[in-house]
């Protein structure tokens, strides 16, 4: 995983190339430390985006999850006053357009990406989008557990394992700490289900009437 550091040295590199390549780069690209109107995105998104629209097969989600996080001001929080325009942005048209969009925005809450509260009359008033990761992890340990209720199962169906591993590389090739966390919390937890009992007091046998000494 890359340290801040390391991280600093290969955006630096990255920026050396570039001007090499394009001498003219730093006046034509758009830089969201001189110009406003942007928002804080994960270098995992199209992993996620992938994930979120195998979860969800016929039903892509991707491009209204995208709109959703366009909205924020990097506080996870989204008012859901503008439908249309949101319905728009997530890629829908036409007198269904509005319909369909409640539609992905329903599935997404299902599946765990966002979580919604109403506001007077309309029951989808405001958006909450919490960390993807954790949601993600979250939905592979309900896949993975027998236990879990019916519905869990159902919804990571389809989560595959070829997905899952190549967004847990790109985490770490980017430095995501918190993904290194969930790894290590999760590897913790293996452990300590699969080491076998040590040091247990073993329970007396009671002895039936009569038995010899």
């Amino acid at each position: 995983m890359a340290t801040i550091r390391a991280r600093r040295a290969i955006s630096g590199s990255e920026l050396a190339l570039r001007n090499s390549l394009w001498p003219e780069a730093a006046e034509r690209a758009w830089d969201r430390t001189v110009y406003g109107g942007f928002t804080t995105l994960p270098k995992t998104i199209p992993y996620i985006c992938r994930i979120m629209d195998d979860l969800s097969k016929g039903f892509p989600l991707s491009t209204t999850y995208l709109a959703l996080w366009s909205s924020t001001w990097d506080n996870s929080f989204v008012r859901l006053n503008r439908p249309g325009d949101l319905a728009f942005a997530s890629g829908f048209s036409g007198e269904r357009a509005e319909r369909t969009w409640l539609d992905r925005m329903r599935r997404l809450e299902e599946i765990g990406f966002i979580q919604t509260k109403p506001s007077g009359a309309s029951k989808m008033g405001f958006a909450f989008i919490p960390n993807p990761h954790e949601v993600i992890f979250r939905l592979r340990a309900a896949k993975a557990d027998p236990h879990a209720p019916n519905h869990m199962h159902t919804v990571a169906a389809g989560l595959t394992e070829g997905a899952f591993n190549a967004f847990v590389e790109r985490a770490l090739e980017v430095g995501c700490n918190d993904v290194k966390a969930m790894l290590d919390a999760s590897a913790s937890r293996m452990e300590k289900a699969e080491s076998p009992s040590v040091g247990k007091p073993k329970r007396a046998r009671l002895k039936r009437p009569g038995a010899a000494e």
